[in-house]
């Protein structure tokens, strides 16, 4: 199955972002840089910068990719496969990776604009190849 690939890059995204932020957190509370009251009100005006970056990129990877997940398994469901989903699902990947380094570790606000603006587009563009095609 083709659609597994894409997915397992984006979980695999997830999980690295879930537990690069929870050992940063963990650390953190132990060193006493935010109290266990921002962790409980996930305050994160009280968490440093890092640790906010990270936190906010992982809240991210919930918005965009997981309408693509669904894409991806509706197009399972519908037996559509060809190179053009596989271009897609490539560039939408790509996309995100590049928008999460950005996140976290660029600081160019430009270059993380793009990076979703692409991921973005790709998404609209993917779902109305798939509307238009069902009809």
């Amino acid at each position: 199955m083709w659609i597994h690939i894409p997915i397992f890059f984006l979980v695999l995204l997830y999980t690295l972002l879930w537990f690069t932020t929870a050992t940063l957190r963990i650390r953190a509370v132990y060193q006493r840089k935010i109290s266990l009251t921002d962790i409980r009100f996930v305050s994160k005006e009280g968490f440093p910068e890092r640790i906010r970056l990270l936190t906010n990129s992982y809240d991210n990877q919930f918005q965009l990719p997981v309408l693509f997940i669904c894409l991806l398994l509706l197009l399972h469901i519908q037996g559509i496969q060809s190179q053009i989903w596989y271009v897609y699902s490539t560039v939408f990947v790509a996309a995100r990776y590049w928008h999460c380094y950005e996140h976290i570790l660029g600081h160019n606000l430009k270059m993380r604009t793009l990076a979703f603006a692409l991921g973005s587009i790709i998404l609209f563009i993917a779902w109305f190849t798939l509307l238009f095609q069902s009809f």
